[in-house]
Parts: structure tokens; C-alpha cells; sequence
């Protein structure tokens, strides 16, 4: 069944009780309405250190089918369907809430995944899960886990496709106290990530985080 079909039916309430893990709570944030005018893409893994302003959110835990995609409709083939181009879609920034040990990494990582992946709800709505596990290189293994929903876009009309790449995942570890930033080339889902891991004191569930800014996204409706 295609993905699409699949989430149509459901809100994201439902969805998020049906893979939150327990004790955890789903809550959605509205995206940015204009990207940074450093966003440009560079080469996959460039890092750099940025003093960017952190913004937060707490959410909950899930988890993700790596590679998923949708399937690619061809608009020029049907005068019904219509393409059309998000740019500058980002998130707020997440700080996932600790699952582990004590607050502080201590300069010991941390160890990051991400995964981002996206979904259609309630027929028109084009919505973003980002998940992100930050977990400390060694005892006593200090960690922070959990998932984000995010609605970045309400369509006018039914949404049948999105034209692209719906997942991209990302890992690295954390060497310094910076904001760690990392861009990604145009054929990604994700543009650029602007992480947060260890600081120079308590972190874990309070500032380690990370802000998704994606690359153009096209959706075809009816």
C-alpha cells in the first residue's frame, strides 16, 4: 500500500499514540516561515561551528523504517495534478528529554543519531517526525532520546505524492562545546542540521538538540 493511502486516514494524534513509547507525549510545532542566509548546500559532512540561538521544544520517543519513499508521480502526465515547490521550510529547535544517567555528557561525546521522515496527514496536511538519540561514550552513559512532530505545510487540495526524498538519517559524535553544523547537497531531504551536544555544564533534556532545515521539498495535489 502506498505510505501515502496509509497516513490519509489518520491524524497525527492517532499516529502518535500508536508509536509513542510509554510516558511519552506527541505535541506538533508550527515550522519557520523563512530559512537562514547561510543555508546554502555544501558538500555532504562539512561541519562547522556556529553561535547560533537555540529555540526548544520536548517531545517523545518513536521509531522509523529507514529508506522509506513515496512514489513519484509525474504531474506533466495528468492536467489534474499540480506540483508544488515548499522552499525554506525548517523546524523549531528540539531538545529531545532524557531518558539516562545524569544531565552532563562531561566531554564525553555525545554519540548523536538522527532520522527525519515525512508524512501526509489528514489528506492535506505534509508533516515531519525528527527523531534524535544523543547518548554518552561511557559511563555513566548519560541520554537523551525522543521524537518530534512537526506540520510544515497545509495544502489547499488533497496531497497524492511527494516528489523526492521523504527520510535522510544522519550520526555523528560530539568533540567540542559548539553548536555543530552540518549541510547536506541539493538532492537530500535535509539541507542543514544545526545540532547542539555537550556545553560546559548540564545539557541532557535541557539544550542538547538539533534544528532541521530542509532542502526545497515538491508535493503534487489533486
Amino acid at each position: 500500500m502506498n505510505p501515502i493511502a496509509l497516513f490519509r486516514s489518520l491524524s497525527p494524534l492517532a499516529l502518535a499514540l500508536l508509536v509513542a513509547a510509554p510516558g511519552c507525549v506527541a505535541t506538533a510545532a508550527e515550522p519557520q516561515a523563512e530559512s537562514l542566509a547561510e543555508d546554502a548546500p555544501a558538500s555532504d559532512g562539512a561541519e562547522i561551528e556556529s553561535a547560533a540561538g537555540e529555540l526548544t521544544a520536548t517531545l517523545s520517543a518513536a521509531a522509523f523504517d529507514d529508506g522509506a519513499e513515496l512514489s513519484t508521480a509525474d504531474a506533466g502526465g495528468d492536467a489534474l495534478l499540480s506540483p508544488i515547490t515548499l522552499v525554506g521550510l525548517s523546524t523549531p529547535f528540539y531538545v529531545p528529554p532524557r531518558v539516562g544517567g545524569d544531565a552532563e555528557y562531561d566531554g564525553h561525546g555525545p554519540s548523536v543519531s538522527l532520522q527525519v521522515e515525512l508524512s501526509v496527514f489528514n489528506g492535506n496536511e505534509l508533516w515531519a517526525a525528527v527523531y534524535m538519540d544523543a547518548l554518552e561514550t561511557k559511563s555513566n552513559w548519560t541520554h537523551a532520546e525522543g521524537t518530534a512532530w512537526y506540520r510544515l505545510h497545509v495544502a489547499s487540495r488533497p496531497i497524492v505524492d511527494v516528489d523526492g526524498p521523504i527520510s535522510f538519517s544522519h550520526t555523528y559524535t560530539d568533540t567540542d562545546h559548539a553548536h555543530d553544523i552540518f549541510t547536506f547537497a541539493p538532492e537530500n531531504l535535509v539541507n542543514k542540521l544545526d545540532y547542539v551536544g555537550d556545553t560546559r555544564g548540564n545539557e541532557a533534556g535541557t539544550k542538547t538538540g538539533v534544528r532541521v532545515f530542509f532542502n526545497p521539498i515538491t508535493i503534487v495535489t489533486e
